[in-house]
């Protein structure tokens, strides 16, 4: 079914306050600043965005408080330390996230919410959920890493990324210096960001991408993240790419794994390592996708996630026989 007929066939919410967005802070208890966007009804079901690998803004493109709106949605897009404003944390790991963001859930009086965590944001994702157990009511990973590996060794990556990635975990710090320098660049010809994203995303996510308020989208959200330097995200990848602190079998919370199997920048062998390990979990895979899939389809994702919708027609595979098939017939 269309992403259409779904946004057509579920009503707005019913809801008491007016959706708004706002961009804050909050200052954590060992003293350093948490930054994040608070978009949606007041009122609505909390549910906090764990962003990739460049950052958390997803207005510009996609109509977000629109999409908060009708599905009553409380979207808490959270930005990690050393990112978009939050400052960094020394030593820091995946599993030590959920802290941060169990201080943020206490100062907003929110007492149970959903998770939503999009590729280099889904390993803080089910960190989150494993560290707060019955306070997290559901999570969904699109585009997600696994445990499998450090990003930069995955079988089936394409070569090309997986050299770029090899330099960067091998000397992040001149990748830093130079980096840094770039973004100057970047702010005077965002253009030159849109053609590298264009060149790794799938053939049918090109066309996107070629839309101005795409490519506007897309520098924005690296700037913002990059507002103190690039330092922060390249530390981001050096911590997912590590041991992530907490076994993912021991994730008990219900999981929604969606993944394109297009995707040249998570290959799908990352979703069923998850899908493996994952005790609850229900995968859906769209064989046209590839690592844009949340922001093409981001009604549709959160509205399973918060029971808007049940089923939507696009489960491949739920149990851990099926995705062990799946992954037969794909090595065959």
């Amino acid at each position: 079914m269309p992403l259409r007929s779904y946004e057509q066939a579920i009503p707005p919410a019913a809801m008491s306050s007016q959706a708004t967005s706002a961009r804050r802070s909050l200052r954590l208890a060992d003293g350093r600043r948490l930054t994040y966007s608070d978009a949606g009804p007041r009122d609505g079901s909390p549910v906090v965005y764990c962003h990739g690998a460049i950052g958390t803004p997803l207005d510009g493109a996609v109509d977000l408080e629109r999409i908060a709106d009708e599905l009553g949605v409380r979207y808490l897009a959270v930005s990690r330390p050393g990112i978009g404003g939050s400052d960094p944390a020394e030593g820091r790991t995946v599993a030590g996230f959920a802290a941060d963001v169990g201080e943020l859930l206490d100062a907003l009086r929110i007492e149970r919410c959903a998770v939503v965590g999009v590729s280099a944001g889904g390993p803080y994702a089910l960190a989150i959920a494993y560290a707060l157990g019955e306070r997290v009511s559901r999570v969904a990973v699109c585009s997600s890493m696994s445990p499998l590996c450090a990003p930069h060794r995955t079988p089936g990556m394409q070569r090309r990324i997986r050299l770029a990635l090899s330099v960067l975990a091998g000397a992040p710090g001149l990748c830093a210096t130079i980096g840094d320098l770039g973004v100057p660049v970047i702010r005077r010809h965002p253009e030159l960001l849109t053609r590298v994203i264009a060149a790794h995303a799938a053939p049918g996510e090109r066309r996107m991408l070629e839309r101005p308020d795409e490519r506007s989208a897309a520098s924005a959200s690296f700037l913002d993240a990059a507002s103190e330097g690039v330092r922060g995200m390249i530390e981001d990848y050096l911590v997912y790419s590590r041991d992530w602190g907490f076994p993912v079998s021991e994730v008990s919370t219900d999981v929604h794994l969606w993944h394109g199997l297009e995707d040249p920048l998570v290959p799908i062998e990352h979703a069923l390592q998850l899908a493996i390990l994952l005790p609850r979990c229900r995968v859906f895979l769209d064989p046209e996708e590839g690592h844009h899939f949340f922001r093409r389809n981001l009604f549709k994702i959160l509205a399973v996630l918060v029971g808007r919708i049940d089923d939507p027609g696009e489960e491949v595979a739920s149990t851990i026989a099926s995705v062990r098939a799946l992954r037969g017939r794909r090595a065959a």
